[in-house]
């Protein structure tokens, strides 16, 4: 029964169901074992790659012209390979010179490397250069920072400002001006105050500035510039540039007024202009305004010796008052200039209008020595030198006296006669002095015996010296 079986599987012949021959049944066989194990093999799904790092970063891209600027925007990708990935999260603009600082921030992404990844080829350490390359732009720039979120950490600051502009430039710089870089708004001047200068074709101008400012580590920053005092920022206007230097951060202009006496000495024609009220306006800001004036005569019949009371549009610097680039402090110099006279001065007195002390009348007897007859002859009581109306001396009494002179006569002996023509003159005067816990002023100087005054009698000035102050 079995061996019936057997023969039905093979034949005579070796033939596997007498059709195929055993030995290449099992040839097949091997190869479809073969080919079945490949296939297995090579469908076999491929491992994942692991999934790519993403980090933040800060790109300073230096300065850069407007036409590139302008391409650069938030969204722009940019993949050195297949691994790496760079795509642009922050735009930060700032003026710097004639062109624009351009600092971003971006994504990257690639391959993990520890905490880290790898971006074309190499983790983004601090200081390496990277490049963005699209279909519109091509820059290069360093990393400045690695980690944080996807955008700058911007804080507007508050700053005041400093610069001397041309006069025609500075009567452009008004409140609400704003700076644009790239259709993007990164400043805004929020107050102006202009003061004159020693040069005409010149003002000084100080701003209260807005800055759309980026915080980097610790620092707060425009651009490439730190923000502190000293440091020079510049904002490019539609009709100025305004290079100033940081006067005060986190900080506005501070206005007030301050009253001081300025003493100066001008010509006569100068003198008779100054009247109370007259406002000293630059560049459609007041910046003083007279409220008192006191004249007195010189040496010099031309020349006025003047105490002018001003109201100063001031700012407050550090617990000081400023005016222009001065300190309000009493041996300072400033300078004002009305329509129809500039004036310069030292500041007498700091917190008044008035010279010091109260006003009152002296009499003072006074005595000029060889003097010509006709000059001694052209002093009469009853002359006067006034200032606004007010007398401030007036001459009571006069006594000449010829001047003595000393002679040695042929046999040697000395004698003292009368000179010719030279004359003696006392006089008695009033005269419209200020008392003062130092002592007696006129014309703001002290008043004692020896000192000499100045007085202008209108057809004469005369230069006598005192030789007593009574009551």
């Amino acid at each position: 029964m079995a061996d019936s079986r057997s023969s039905a599987l093979l034949d005579e012949n070796g033939n596997l169901f007498g059709l195929v021959n055993v030995v290449d049944a099992l040839a097949v066989l091997l190869v479809v074992a073969v080919v079945a194990a490949g296939a297995a093999l090579v469908l076999q799904p491929e491992p994942e790659s692991p999934e790519p790092n993403t980090t933040n970063v800060t790109l300073d891209l230096g300065t850069q012209p407007s036409y590139i600027v302008t391409e650069i925007t938030e969204g722009d990708t940019y993949s050195p390979d297949g691994d790496s990935k760079l795509t642009v999260t922050d735009v930060h603009l700032t003026p710097q010179d004639d062109q624009t600082r351009v600092i971003l921030r971006a994504s990257l992404q690639g391959p993990p490397d520890g905490d880290s990844l790898t971006y074309a080829n190499a983790p983004p350490r601090l200081g390496r250069s990277l490049t963005i390359a699209t279909s519109r732009y091509e820059v290069s720039g360093q990393l400045r920072a690695v980690g944080g979120d996807n955008s700058l950490a911007q804080e507007d600051t508050t700053v005041v400002l400093r610069d001397t502009m041309a006069t025609a430039e500075a009567r452009d710089v008004t409140p609400g001006d704003e700076i644009h870089l790239a259709g993007r708004t990164v400043a805004t001047i929020e107050d102006v105050a202009a003061y004159t200068t020693d040069n005409s074709t010149e003002q000084t101008v100080f701003v209260e500035a807005e800055l759309d400012a980026h915080r980097q580590q610790s620092d707060r920053r425009f651009g490439g510039t730190q923000i502190r005092r000293g440091q020079t920022v510049t904002l490019p206007a539609e009709d100025y540039t305004f290079d100033g230097r940081i006067e005060k951060v986190d900080s506005g202009l501070q206005p007030t007024t301050t009253d001081v006496l300025l003493e100066t000495t001008v010509d006569a024609e100068t003198a008779g202009r100054i009247a109370t009220g007259d406002v000293t306006t630059v560049a459609g800001y007041e910046a003083a305004e007279v409220r008192t004036v006191t004249t007195y005569a010189t040496q010099n019949p031309d020349r006025k010796q003047v105490f002018v009371g001003l109201s100063l549009a001031t700012l407050e610097n550090a617990g000081r008052q400023q005016f222009g680039s001065a300190a309000v402090q009493r041996g300072n110099d400033i300078t004002i200039s009305t329509q129809s006279y500039e004036l310069s001065g030292t500041i007498e007195r700091v917190g008044e209008l008035e010279p010091r002390g109260a006003p009152t009348n002296r009499t003072v007897t006074l005595r000029m020595t060889d003097m010509r007859a006709d000059m001694a002859d052209a002093i009469r009581p009853g002359m006067t030198e006034t200032n606004g109306g007010e007398t401030v001396a007036r001459v009571s009494r006069v006594s000449t006296e010829p001047s003595v002179i000393i002679t040695t006569g042929d046999n040697g002996s000395v004698n003292v006669v009368d000179h010719p023509y030279l004359r003696d003159v006392t006089i008695t005067t009033e005269l419209r002095v200020r008392e003062t816990t130092s002592g007696v002023q006129f014309k703001g100087e002290s008043l004692q015996q020896g000192s000499t005054v100045v007085i202008n009698l209108g057809t004469i000035t005369i230069e006598a010296t005192v030789v007593s102050v009574g009551l």
